[in-house]
This record gives C-alpha cells, sequence and structure tokens, in this order.
C-alpha cells in the first residue's frame, strides 16, 4: 500500500492534543525552540517524557545533541506564541516572554513547565525520539491550549459551551393584545442540554394551564456566553393565568427590566403596525433581522 503522506497526516491530527513549545540551548549558549505537539509522559519512576523533534527544523542538531532540553505546556490564550515557534521567525525570542529554569529557557505564562536531562536519543524516520528525566517541574495549574484538526481550541470555552443554558419563551398575543407576566417578562422556561426547546415550552404552558398556539422563531440570541434564548411566536385567545394583557400599539415596555426583551417588545409593537415580522439573530445587544413571512 502506497501511503499518501497528506492523506496521513490528516488522520494523524484527528488526535486531539495539547500544544508545547520545546527549547535547549545551542553549544555557544544561544536559546532555540519549536512548537511540537507530539509530547507525552513516559514515566513517573523516574520521572521521564518524550518529545520529537523533526530533521526539518533548523535547531535540528542542537536538540540532537543536548545534554539538557526543556518543555512548555502552553496556556489558553498563548496561540501567538504558539505561532510564532512554529514560523521560521529569526529571533523568536525577542518577541515573547520567556524565563529561564535550571539553566533552560521556559516560557513565560505557561500551563506546566519542565526541565529534562537527556536520557537517550532514537532515531525514528525523520524524526528523532528525545527522551529526557524530569530535574524539574512547575504547574501553573492554568488550562492547557488544545489543537485538532480544525485548529486551536480551548478547554474553558468547551466547558461553558457544554454547560451553556438554554432559555425558550414565547411572545403571545391575540391579534390585538400581548400578553407578559407581571415584571412585564415573557413567559419563559429553562430548557436541559438535549431537550427540543419547542416541546419543553409546549410542556411548560401547559403546566402553567396557558392556551398557546405556537408557531415560528422570532428571535434567537445568546445571553452573555452561557445562555442562549430563543423566543417562539405564539397566538393565544383570551385572558391568561397569571398573564396581564396590555395593547400591542400602546405597549409599554418600560416594564421589562431586561434591555433584551424591551428591545424585541419595541421591535413587535412596531412590526405589528406593518404586518412585516422578521426573525432576530445576535446577541442580547446587537444583530440582524432577518426577513420572514408575515402572519394574520
Amino acid at each position: 500500500m502506497r501511503i499518501d503522506r497528506t492523506i496521513l497526516r490528516a488522520a494523524f491530527s484527528r488526535f486531539l492534543t495539547g500544544v508545547t513549545v520545546v527549547t535547549t540551548r545551542t553549544a555557544t549558549g544561544e536559546p532555540v525552540g519549536f512548537t511540537a505537539n507530539s509530547f507525552s509522559s513516559v514515566s513517573l519512576n523516574p520521572p521521564m517524557l518524550l518529545v520529537c523533534p523533526g530533521n526539518h527544523l533548523s535547531s535540528f542538531h542542537a536538540f540532537r545533541d543536548a545534554t539538557q532540553f526543556g518543555v512548555s505546556i502552553l496556556a489558553e490564550g498563548q496561540e501567538v506564541v504558539s505561532n510564532l515557534f512554529a514560523s521560521r521567525a529569526d529571533d523568536r525570542f525577542a518577541n515573547c516572554d520567556w524565563e529561564e529554569a535550571d539553566g533552560m529557557p521556559l516560557i513565560a505564562g505557561r500551563a506546566a513547565g519542565f526541565v529534562c536531562t537527556t536520557s537517550s536519543v532514537v532515531a525514528a524516520g525523520d524524526h528523532i525520539v528525545l527522551i529526557g528525566q524530569v530535574s524539574h517541574f512547575d504547574d501553573a495549574a492554568r488550562p492547557g491550549l488544545g489543537y485538532g484538526p480544525d485548529g486551536y481550541f480551548s478547554q474553558s470555552k468547551e466547558r461553558k459551551a457544554e454547560a451553556a443554558a438554554t432559555r425558550a419563551s414565547v411572545l403571545l398575543d391575540d391579534g390585538a393584545r400581548v400578553y407578559l407576566t407581571d415584571q412585564g417578562q415573557l413567559p419563559t422556561v429553562p430548557v436541559q442540554r438535549g431537550e427540543s426547546p419547542l416541546s419543553v415550552l409546549e410542556a411548560g404552558l401547559i403546566a402553567r394551564q396557558i392556551r398557546a398556539d405556537l408557531s415560528v422563531v422570532y428571535a434567537i440570541y445568546d445571553e452573555g456566553e452561557t445562555c442562549r434564548h430563543i423566543v417562539f411566536r405564539g397566538r393565544t385567545k383570551g385572558l391568561q393565568p397569571g398573564l396581564q394583557a396590555q395593547d400591542i400599539v400602546t405597549l409599554d415596555t418600560s416594564q421589562a427590566n431586561n434591555t433584551a426583551v424591551r428591545a424585541l417588545l419595541d421591535r413587535f409593537r412596531q412590526e405589528h403596525r406593518t404586518q412585516s415580522f422578521g426573525l432576530y439573530v445576535g446577541d442580547a445587544h446587537a444583530g440582524d433581522v432577518l426577513p420572514a413571512q408575515g402572519r394574520d
């Protein structure tokens, strides 16, 4: 079987990794380094790790002959440092913050750092496997920077996305009046991850004995980094338990202490006048209103 190196590289990239900068000094004491995701712990007793410098590196011989080397696990937000040491820039250390530990240069602001004494060097194709025994390490307890086939990713952002909540609301009207809570808010229910916002909202309204025929989505917007709000339009008839009816033409939105809801109600009042309704997509402060077909 003939191996296509481009396809093989893509296949290897499916393995999500952290990002490190591997460093050492030349025989004349000049610091050199490169970005690597070929890093692994090897042993706890004795403490050992490995990295894999490629023979394409301008500093390859310095690493092959080094008696010591360092590894900086980059922290979230250090993408610029990663790109710098992956580039062909001449003086990389002049363009980033770094410090010495046991004579080895380590990147400042790192998630963790290691200084190693070279234990063995193993030739492996177009790379070498550089195995070192850890003589010094530090741990800043910062989230590490990740890398995968789609580029960099952030642990904390991924966790926030996983934990992101959804709220589903209904903008309920009977053609002449809109129905809001005593606080001037839309009837709203929380939606758990994996649940259908529409189904959860329908069930929540039934539980409150609110009769509503839900139709189109009227707005989708992010409330900060941790919550998405989906607002459906709904049609009803007559007074509803726990809700107050307000005339749409003279709708007073000042009761709503949420600026996003206040803006949504202002827009609804204006669109009701022309019977030309749109779909808002954005966040709680700014976004776009996309044209949508009106409703009788």
